[in-house]
């Protein structure tokens, strides 16, 4: 277990200690810090790696879900930032004012084979700054309830049946007709306030389905497909996305032709056969889980409408890049006012040197060149692999320094869990 002292830095006697599981994610922490200081409603924590192995750090790591260029996986471990007692971290919870020191005290080894996070120790209330007495098990409730909420989804079986009627209902419209795959819409579910993209497939007469991008995680992915020509090979490895493909019968895996048959259904004649499938950037597509079923079943539901709105006059409005054409939708209504969603992207920032001196240019220069010429790339695997850390089968990413000069390998190294590019520069660069 990892033991982490968590402290408000406005008001440093307010804190929290809390025991997490090994290969805890920072998703989790973020998640598990907010229920233990009770901040109901609030949202993710930008975070700062302060100290990494005993020194300062200036490598930051990123779960804003309103800065698309540098989100990070949620999947990324604790314990591979924060290895060393003392090594720190400073948490910004997003929507409001409130900052906390991440810090690890030490690795312990009690309570054996826990997989729950345990609040064990604290002090004052966070909301009204006084040094009142906290409810330890009442907090732990809380986790705890959390956590086997978390279990009972991930047990729920999802309602396919519901989503192949819907989807074949899709189908019959032909939504390829009336509208192209770079006439992207947006679904925007007002209750929850949670948006979708979706890419109708099929104008071109080759591929037909939908692609639903998440607007936190997969319109990274949207934009390249839309903005980027040349896509690399491996683009489909880094994809966040849910697709809703109609294929031929042979296209099939196994998987999905006895799903279609256990629900009693059946298709004739070619791209006529559904198939769905979860993208999760660095890990094989696998059939949706239960809460994506769900999503589906909304999104699909909402593009029947869309497809009949678009069959019986409504056009898709001239817009600019990173403009989209928007859906309100309400519990238990149908389609809303549509409005323009316009996604600002940040500009690149680049990280700026201190000017060394003249003194230093000097010794520089005496120092003999190298005639090296060195190369640093990654690229996935394309085979999966099954990780402990991880639920689903990840692609490993392969990292190679290469001299470019004779082709020699200086160094090489596969990566069996799934890690950001960003991060695997690390492995290579003492190198």
């Amino acid at each position: 277990m990892i033991l982490l002292h968590i402290e408000s830095k406005k008001k440093p006697e307010i804190y929290r200690k809390l025991l997490l599981p090994k290969n805890s994610s920072f998703s989790m922490l973020d998640e598990i810090i907010l229920l233990s200081f009770e901040l109901d409603g609030a949202d993710y924590f930008n975070i700062e790696i302060v100290i990494k192995d005993g020194r300062a750090s200036k490598e930051k790591i990123c779960f804003s879900p309103k800065n698309v260029t540098d989100l990070d996986t949620d999947e990324e471990l604790v314990d591979e930032w924060l290895r060393e007692s003392g090594d720190e971290a400073v948490g910004h919870v997003i929507d409001n004012s409130e900052s906390f020191t991440i810090r690890l005290e030490s690795i312990e080894d009690l309570p054996k084979n826990s997989e729950t996070p345990i609040c064990i120790a604290g002090a004052s209330n966070i909301h009204t700054g006084k040094m009142d007495m906290i409810n330890l098990e009442e907090i732990n409730k809380l986790i705890r309830e959390v956590e086997e909420a978390d279990s009972l989804l991930e047990n729920l079986e999802p309602d396919y049946l519901s989503l192949l009627e819907l989807t074949n209902d899709l189908k019959k419209l032909k939504p390829w007709q009336y509208l192209r795959d770079d006439e992207v819409v947006v679904i925007h579910f007002e209750d929850v306030d949670y948006k979708v993209f979706v890419s109708v497939i099929g104008a071109g007469g080759e591929e037909f389905g939908l692609m639903i991008f998440d607007l936190e995680l997969g319109y990274a992915s949207l934009a390249k497909i839309l903005y980027e020509k040349n896509l690399t090979s491996n683009f489909f490895y880094g994809l966040n996305a849910l697709t809703v493909s109609f294929v031929d019968r042979e296209e099939l895996e196994q998987a999905d032709y006895q799903l279609i048959k256990d629900c009693g259904l059946s298709y004739r004649g070619k791209k006529n056969w559904i198939q769905f499938r979860s993208y999760l950037e660095g890990t094989h597509p696998e059939r949706p889980n239960y809460l994506e079923v769900e999503l589906l079943i909304n999104v699909v539901s909402r593009m029947i409408n869309i497809t009949e709105a678009r069959k019986y006059g409504w056009e898709y409005p001239q817009l600019a890049a990173h403009q989209y054409p928007t859906f309100k939708v309400q519990k238990d209504s149908g389609l809303q006012e549509i409005y323009i969603l316009q996604i600002d992207i940040p500009k690149p920032t680049y990280e700026c040197y201190e000017e060394i001196s003249m003194f230093e240019k000097a010794k520089y220069k005496k120092k003999p060149k190298s005639a090296l010429q060195l190369e640093y790339d990654l690229f996935y695997m394309p085979f999966g692999v099954e990780s402990e850390e991880t639920i689903r089968t990840v692609y490993p990413i392969s990292c190679m320094l290469v001299e470019r000069g004779s082709n020699l390998v200086i160094e090489h190294e596969m990566l069996k869990r799934h890690q950001l590019h960003k991060a695997c520069y690390g492995h290579f660069y003492k190198a």
